[in-house]
């Protein structure tokens, strides 16, 4: 019996270190980055001169992956973008992400820091659906919500999780443009590998000069 006591309390202390590495992994992971006081600071784009308003780094982390039988592209975007205008304040302050059927947008988080460094988080009950108007009458579903009390000289960040359902990363397009200038885009891509899949990635720029690719962590 003392022995079983013993082995038992082992287990639960292993299990108990599993939760937790995962705990803080998860948290790890959605976890926003700290903020520059030379990025509260500005006050004139680095990238444009004379805009309203600046991102200062777009990511996203691409993945193929199969999800209990069934294929999925899921796309984790992180926008930072700084706020030097009034003009700036009502382009920006409107957020609104598109998604197709069999598209869902999950795990939304957004704040503002002013420009005295208050973080002013979104609530989620402040995010909804609404359907937006494209050219040429496109109607698309939305994830929309406002951005918390902001004001010229705020930082303005926000992520969410794309995932597209039933398909694979099959010529997808990366933009590197925004409607506002960019400091810093960057791509993190993980292909598909499965046994018995043999298709590899294989990319093409256009209107540009390609970089190598370089390895991450978690295989992207």
């Amino acid at each position: 019996m003392k022995y079983l006591r013993i082995l038992l309390f082992l287990l639960l202390t292993a299990v108990c270190a599993a939760l937790w590495a995962a705990a803080l992994a998860a948290a790890s992971s959605d976890e926003w980055r700290p903020i520059d006081p030379a990025e509260l600071a500005m006050k004139t784009s680095l990238v444009e001169k004379d805009a309203d308003a600046e991102a200062i780094f777009w990511e996203v982390h691409l993945a193929d992956e199969v999800d209990g039988g069934t294929p999925r592209t899921v796309l984790t975007q992180y926008i930072r973008i700084k706020i030097l205008s009034e003009r700036g304040r009502e382009s920006q302050s409107k957020i609104d992400i598109p998604y197709l059927k069999n598209w869902s947008i999950k795990d939304i988080a957004a704040r503002t820091i002013k420009p005295n460094g208050t973080i002013v988080e979104l609530k989620k009950e402040d995010v909804f659906d609404r359907t937006v108007v494209k050219a040429s009458g496109v109607k698309r579903k939305a994830k929309s919500f406002a951005m918390p009390e902001v004001e010229a000289g705020s930082i303005i960040e926000y992520r969410w999780k794309e995932v597209r359902n039933d398909r694979l990363a099959n010529y997808i397009r990366l933009p590197f443009q925004r409607e506002i200038p960019v400091e810093s885009i960057k791509y993190f891509i993980k292909p598909l590998t499965l046994e018995g899949f043999p298709y590899g990635m294989r990319v093409r720029t256009f209107h540009g000069t390609g970089a190598p690719f370089t390895k991450e962590k978690d295989g992207f």
